[in-house]
């Protein structure tokens, strides 16, 4: 799959000068529970709710691009950085990282199947605490192409929205993990969990049963798409894998149902088209 890298692969190249592994762990509300620890050897932390636009309720909006110049110069990396992204759960955040670093010009740029999880099984050696490197001068080369604000979401009348919540929460038969939002989905979008696109062990399933479950949602490729989610996690998740199907007009709704659902637009609880 166009993106992905395996363990692997990332044994064999790990340690070249431009390869740089990072962390994009990110938790649940109210799901902190035990993760793997340590860090894959070069890896530097991407806290994505500390690197991101201040919002009083929204943890993590996408950065504005000095924000983002400035993380990442910190983090001492590079355009010319092959980034490599990784989070503990397996496969969770981490394309999240990969949406932002897009989102901004970084082009070069994969995720590593499995994540931490996949290394740590595979016998792959760990660090502590995660790598120091000397300040950079990164620069940005474009900002925040392929997002939507809450305004174009709501005025958006072409694109397929897919929600990549789990079913219970589209359909409103489960409750949000985040207080004060309201139940259901937004009238007319399709359900396709993120959940459905991993295996057991947290990969990404194969591209042909990625694609079977895009057909089986009733999802035209061809045509603009919206992704969406519960804070916009994974909602680039989805987008990832849109991409690698084909899809050529992708955009990512940054407030998704926190956003959303907080507001007083329009929502169903009926089932999922």
């Amino acid at each position: 799959m166009a993106g992905l890298v395996d363990i692997k692969w990332l044994a064999a190249h790990l340690g070249a000068p431009n390869i740089r592994p990072i962390d994009g762990t990110w938790v649940m509300p109210g799901g902190e529970n035990a993760l793997p620890t340590g860090f894959i050897p070069g890896a530097v932390s991407f806290d994505l709710d500390k690197v991101a636009s201040p919002h009083p309720t929204l943890k993590h909006m996408l950065p504005s691009a000095e924000i983002f110049a400035k993380a990442v110069s910190d983090m001492g990396l590079s355009p010319s950085d092959h980034i490599i992204c990784y989070d503990r759960h397996g496969m969770f955040s981490a394309p999240r990282l990969w949406w932002t670093f897009r989102m901004f010009g970084h082009d070069n740029i994969s995720i590593l199947d499995g994540g931490l999880p996949a290394w740590i099984k595979s016998g792959g050696v760990l660090q502590d605490k995660e790598t120091m490197y000397k300040t950079t001068a990164y620069t940005v080369k474009h900002a925040h192409s392929n997002v939507i604000s809450f305004e174009e979401f709501c005025a958006n009348s072409d694109a397929q929205i897919i929600d990549a919540r789990p079913t219970g929460r589209f359909n409103g038969t489960s409750p949000e993990p985040r207080a004060g939002l309201r139940s259901g989905h937004v009238p007319n979008s399709f359900s396709l969990p993120f959940g459905q696109m991993r295996t057991p062990d947290g990969r990404f399933k194969d591209l042909h049963s990625v694609a079977s479950l895009i057909h089986a949602a009733a999802i035209d490729l061809d045509k603009p798409i919206i992704t969406t989610c519960g804070s916009g996690i994974t909602a680039a998740g989805l987008a990832f894998l849109m991409e690698a199907c084909g899809a050529k007009n992708i955009s990512v709704y940054d407030g998704s149902w926190a956003e959303y659902g907080a507001s007083n637009a329009p929502v169903t609880t009926q089932s999922s088209k």
